[in-house]
């Protein structure tokens, strides 16, 4: 037996993991999400896991097929009333100085934080300074007020972005609370965004903002008409008459449940669209009255996907994601520095941890957890810098106290251990210039200096140093790795933020496939941290060794207990309670 399956076979065990199921599949009707095309296994990607191993570029193809799809569902989009209503009311946030929210939950979460990134880079921009720059100095100027505007909502605080918070998207309170903590008011805008549209903290955010009148709109990627028939927590918010809904539905994810892939791309463009129309229009005036086709932002974004899919970008993805297999195999670390673009590339790498159950990151004064396999860093500047200038501004923590979790109502455990969520929590993870001997205590270890769209030669500033470029080839500069594609100029610079985002996703998932973290096209390493999940592991159990649901959520119970019971005797796993069952009744 495997790690923890040895424990899998004691009967007191299984008899408790019978009633837990039974109790799930009972009570829990509500976290049931096996009819959302999101959850679903999308026929393009049905054998990803067997082609990507014989053939690294057909496999990553494979991947990008998928977001071939969404430019039409865009072009909808574009033309529709609410998304013109978004334009507007991004318009009237600049113009008059309302606040603007983006709220989300895992990778909604943290492309809540890269668009408010975005907003803030807009103003920066304009006033000439350097990322962060308006936190760190005490001028006072119309572009600086302008930029903190801006705030995002990650389920957690900006801690999750790091390591996802086990359990908070199950409750509406949470989310509700963090919208209090901002202060948001009447007629400031609030963003809620939600991959499959029901998850628990998002909606929560939205409804404290329906009751202080925030301007509410919410994006989701799921028809609405089904939302609305299955889930009552979904049914009274797309019902309300003080709520703009987009409906971004786009079908299944290129891996199966995985959201962060074509869900959240879309609500990228999407929102990310909305904002530039907006911005350029508020700072426009009466003699410069600019017109935007939002029709254009489809089209760019289809031209993005057929260079993706050319041969010298499959060329160079693929000899990163073989880099990376060969590093992962032999048991070593990869660390992606980057000044630019830091928080997407810190985004795709966190969120390998829960999709693929790899070590998470580990803060920098610990020295007993596991080391992740990959980080990202600013090889710039110190931790405390790093932070504000990937942020462009300083880190929000959680201070909820015991008295805060009772009063929310939250479970029992939450209440009696509060997690630390706080900045100085964020602050113990080293993302700058400190010297990390973690990175490199085993061999083979990489640094891989990422640009997009520039270059400079920094290889001699860490040891074991490759380029890795994106963007149109520059003259005169060889990377190690090209990904070359002709991104346009953009205010908020929508069309390298996509760029980055699908790149890494696509070798991320790519890399996990080849190594048989994947299996067909679903994530059997998930870690069943919520209900949501576990439901999916449920799922994912029955698909994969022909099974009833029930007896799929008896297994995943039962290998959740055992895990429990070998991590309580001091041992350490990287198994996946999923992949365990498949082990164990494979």
């Amino acid at each position: 037996m495997t790690d923890y399956n040895k424990y899998a076979a004691d009967d007191t065990l299984i008899m408790k993991a019978k009633v837990k199921a039974a109790a799930f599949i009972k009570d829990e009707t509500q976290f049931h999400l096996g009819f959302l095309p999101t959850e679903q296994s999308h026929p393009y990607t049905r054998n990803l896991s067997s082609v990507i191993q014989r053939d690294t570029k057909e496999g990553l193809k494979l991947i990008f097929d998928v977001d071939r799809d969404l430019p039409p569902v865009a072009r909808r989009i574009f033309l529709s009333e609410p998304f013109e209503n978004l334009c507007l009311a991004f318009e009237e946030a600049a113009r008059f100085n309302r606040r603007v929210c983006f709220t989300g939950c895992g990778s909604t979460g943290r492309l809540s934080m890269m668009l408010e990134e975005m907003w803030r880079q807009f103003w920066e921009d304009r006033d000439g300074v350097n990322p962060g720059d308006s936190v760190r100095v005490s001028v006072k100027n119309e572009n600086q007020n302008k930029a903190d505007l801006a705030c995002s909502i990650m389920t957690g605080g900006d801690r999750a972005l790091i390591r996802s918070v086990e359990n908070f998207e199950d409750y509406e309170a949470f989310g509700a609370r963090q919208v209090q903590d901002l202060h948001l008011q009447a007629k400031d805008l609030l963003i809620a965004i939600s991959e499959g549209g029901e998850t628990s903290s998002v909606l929560g955010t939205l409804r404290e903002g329906q009751r202080r009148q925030c301007t509410v709109f919410l994006a989701f990627n799921n028809p609405a008409s089904i939302l609305r028939s299955k889930l009552d927590r979904c049914k009274r918010v797309l019902d309300a008459d003080d709520v703009t809904v987009l409906d971004l539905y786009t079908g299944s994810m290129a891996l199966s449940g995985s959201t962060r892939m074509q869900a959240t791309t879309m609500e990228m463009l999407i929102i990310g669209a909305a904002m530039e129309i907006g911005l350029q229009k508020a700072v426009s005036g009466p003699e410069d009255s600019i017109r935007v086709d939002p029709l254009e932002y489809a089209d760019g974004f289809a031209l993005l996907i057929k260079d993706l899919c050319s041969p010298s970008c499959l060329d160079g993805m693929a000899q990163w994601a073989e880099a990376e297999e060969s590093i992962y195999r032999k048991g070593g670390r990869l660390t992606y520095l980057a000044t630019s673009y830091l928080l997407d590339i810190f985004s795709d790498t966190s969120e390998r941890s829960p999709t693929f159950m790899v070590p998470p990151f580990r803060a920098g004064d610990d020295r007993t957890s596991p080391v992740s396999w990959a980080f990202a860093k600013d090889p710039a500047r110190p931790s405390d810098e790093a932070w504000i200038h990937m942020l462009r501004r300083r880190p929000r923590g959680l201070n909820w106290t015991k008295q805060d979790y009772q009063d929310m109502n939250a479970p029992e455990y939450a209440g009696k251990n509060p997690p630390v969520l706080d900045a100085v929590e964020i602050s113990r993870y080293s993302i700058g210039n400190e010297k990390d001997l973690s990175r490199r205590e085993k061999d083979p270890f990489l640094y891989l200096h990422v640009f997009v769209d520039q270059l400079a030669d920094l290889k001699d500033s860490v040891p074991s140093h490759k380029t890795l470029h994106i963007g149109t080839p520059l003259s005169g500069h060889n990377a190690d790795i090209s990904v070359p594609l002709s991104l346009s100029e953009s205010p908020i610079s929508l069309w390298q933020h996509l760029a980055v985002k699908l790149i890494f996703n696509g070798v991320s998932t790519g890399t996990m496939a080849m190594m048989g973290r994947i299996r067909q096209n679903w994530m059997i390493q998930l870690d069943p941290t919520n209900k949501k999940l576990i439901d999916r592991g449920s799922r994912i159990v029955s698909q994969l060794l022909g099974i009833s649901y029930e007896d799929a959520c008896v297994e995943l119970h039962v290998s959740l207990l055992a895990r429990e019971r070998f991590l309580a005797k001091g041992g350490q796993t990287i198994l996946s309670p999923v992949e365990a069952v498949l082990q164990r009744r494979g």
